[in-house]
């Protein structure tokens, strides 16, 4: 059983990485916008738009040092370019997913749950083929 397990995670290490990583930016994003809500008094879309921007940093960085680290390596502003086109399609998917969902009478939390893996699959495919470019043997 501990020899399944461990191929397992070998195989999927990266997906198992990407889903940690995107906890991660969730809680830097939520974490920033209650510090911000609660010290300043920016109006709650304002933090919210600071907090989105601390997890797409996070999602940079710790993808392109953890996830994809063995991906070639190139202009970093193309990458930080190809990142944010990424996740402006994956956000607009999203939004448009979610909008379609509820409008067919879908409960609104499920249709965050459904729209929420559908974007983590496009960005994950589009930080592996288009972001960081990674070549697999």
């Amino acid at each position: 059983m501990e020899h399944v397990i461990k191929t397992m995670f070998l195989k999927y290490k990266r997906v198992i990485l990407f889903a940690i990583i995107g906890g991660i930016n969730t809680a830097a994003d939520f974490l920033t916008f209650t510090a911000l809500s609660r010290a300043t008094l920016l109006r709650a879309e304002y933090c919210q738009a600071l907090g989105y921007s601390a997890g797409i940093v996070c999602s940079f960085l710790l993808n392109q040092g953890v996830t994809f680290r063995d991906a070639e390596k190139g202009n970093p502003l193309g990458k930080i370019l190809r990142f944010l086109v990424v996740n402006a399609v994956s956000l607009g998917v999203g939004m448009y997913g979610i909008k379609l969902l509820v409008a067919s009478q879908m409960n609104r939390y499920l249709a965050k749950i459904i729209v929420t893996f559908l974007t983590m699959a496009i960005n994950y495919i589009g930080y592996k083929l288009f972001v960081f470019r990674l070549k697999e043997s």
